[in-house]
């Protein structure tokens, strides 16, 4: 609403006294959701005896970048005061002050998906390289043909037949990783499996070449 009746004055809506008592807003320091009043006038010079400026020592570290907004917050003090208290971006590192430039709604999801990503990667940091066999290309072509196997609901398969016949439909469970070792598992093999197999195939035509030769 303050808004709104700090434009309607710029265009000359109201009136002059009613647009003196109104708060004005400073667009770069309207930061994190916090809108302010007009900012007090910096206190009193303080001089020594002979008339030097007086000065304090400063026990907090100045940082030294290229980031130099700041932020002025109204804070109660006691019960009939109040004061003001203000931020600086010289006040922090670089990296904080790189983040609090921003509005809290831009800055918090960015940080809080990037906080997640590293946590993620630190976690499964000792899986790197791991390819297990039930992840293999021979393992997961037998486990969809358990599936398909398995899958007797004559009531499924028509739901997807007439579900094919609307037109193309995109599973995601075909398209996003649902295991931890999608990154180094595309082209694996379970050689093993496969020795196992030709193994297997050899003994079978090996038992075809008895009988056949038995029958004969």
């Amino acid at each position: 609403m303050s808004m709104v009746m700090v434009s309607s004055i710029s265009r000359g809506g109201l009136a002059p006294r009613v647009a003196s008592r109104l708060p004005s807003f400073a667009v770069t320091q309207q930061r994190w959701n916090n809108y302010f009043m007009h900012i007090p006038p910096p206190p009193p010079k303080e001089y020594l005896p002979d008339g030097t400026p007086k000065k304090y020592a400063l026990n907090q570290p100045i940082f030294n970048h290229k980031y130099n907004w700041e932020e002025w917050n109204l804070h109660p003090a006691g019960v009939f005061h109040t004061i003001y208290q203000g931020e600086f971006a010289k006040d922090k590192p670089w990296r904080w002050a790189f983040i609090r430039q921003y509005p809290l709604w831009v800055s918090f999801p960015l940080f809080f998906t990037s906080l997640m990503v590293i946590a993620h990667v630190l976690f499964n940091f000792g899986i790197v390289g791991k390819k297990p066999k039930r992840y293999t290309v021979e393992w997961m072509s037998a486990l969809k043909e358990r599936e398909r196997a398995e899958n007797t609901n004559p009531v499924t398969r028509y739901l997807d037949r007439r579900r094919a016949e609307r037109g193309p439909h995109f599973l995601l469970s075909s398209v996003l990783p649902y295991h931890p070792y999608f990154m180094w598992m595309r082209n694996s093999h379970d050689y093993e499996a496969a020795e196992m197999l030709l193994a297997r195939r050899e003994k079978d035509a090996e038992l075809l070449a008895e009988a056949k030769a038995a029958r004969e």
